[in-house]
């Protein structure tokens, strides 16, 4: 998405069916104009009888019953900039969900997931919108409270990406398999930044702490001494550093529904 469309810190999965992702990418809408161009000279330059003939030849095409490919860019276009949902007022683009799709088909196959289920598939489908979706909800109430993220703050964010990664090639390796490039980093990265600040506000305002009995009821449930963990002192800052993020998985699954009950969420 561009301006009219998260891992730094806190993992934030917004959606979860069969498959999981720890990031939220957004994903740039590409706009392509050589359709349009296309019609203008097929209109202004030949006769009614071949209008008609080219308006015949694309719906033959668009169905699959045609393969002139004469105007193959303009339904490529058309399908990329297809609106698979608003959310209020924005398109998200099919085109985005496209490369979405793709992104969390990479995922689970590095994960060892069988992507050739049609039930994977569908679930990833579902899981990629409802990340585009929520994404989508998230930054609209970041700008809404005036937050902001500048160029060094990106800029920065890539350095620790290269330095987390092993370096630039990793990197760009890394985006190569996403089918990504350098600008689609740069705004899925300001993206996150930009929600990343909106959650540091709101688990701000929420004062997240951890009682001892949160602590003990984690350590207890996994077994305890008993089942071979470590002593609890050994372990307290992984547990609470757990029962942290759950908290904040839950905060935001309620920012998130909130969002969706005060604006307007319509999937096409």
């Amino acid at each position: 998405m561009s301006d009219n469309e998260t891992e730094k810190k806190t993992p934030v999965v917004v959606e979860e069916t069969e498959v999981k992702e720890d990031t939220t990418v957004g994903q740039s809408t590409i706009e392509a104009s050589t359709g349009i161009s296309m019609m203008k000279i097929y209109i202004g330059a030949i006769l009614l009888v071949a209008v008609v003939l080219l308006g015949v030849l694309f719906k033959l095409e668009k169905e699959g019953r045609s393969s002139t490919n004469i105007f193959g860019t303009i339904i490529a276009s058309q399908e990329a900039n297809r609106s698979v949902a608003v959310v209020n007022g924005t398109d998200i683009k099919n085109e985005d969900l496209t490369k979405s799709i793709e992104q969390f088909m990479e995922l689970a196959r590095a994960q060892g997931v069988d992507t050739s289920k049609e039930e994977t598939m569908v679930a990833v489908r579902t899981q990629a919108l409802e990340v585009l979706i929520n994404t989508e909800l998230l930054r609209q109430s970041a700008i809404e409270k005036g937050l902001s993220v500048t160029d060094e703050e990106v800029d920065e964010r890539i350095e620790n990406i290269k330095e987390e990664l092993g370096g630039e090639e990793v990197l760009n390796e890394r985006m190569a398999t996403l089918g990504m490039e350098a600008d689609n980093l740069r705004e899925d990265i300001k993206e996150e930044l930009l929600i990343q600040a909106l959650l540091d506000q709101v688990f701000a305002e929420e004062a997240i702490e951890v009682t001892e009995e949160e602590v003990m009821a984690v350590y207890d449930g996994a077994g305890g001494e008993e089942a071979g963990l470590p002593p609890l002192e050994a372990v307290r800052d992984q547990i609470e550093t757990q029962v942290v993020t759950t908290k904040e998985q839950e905060i935001v699954d309620e920012l998130i529904q909130t969002l969706k009950e005060e604006g307007e969420v319509e999937i096409n």
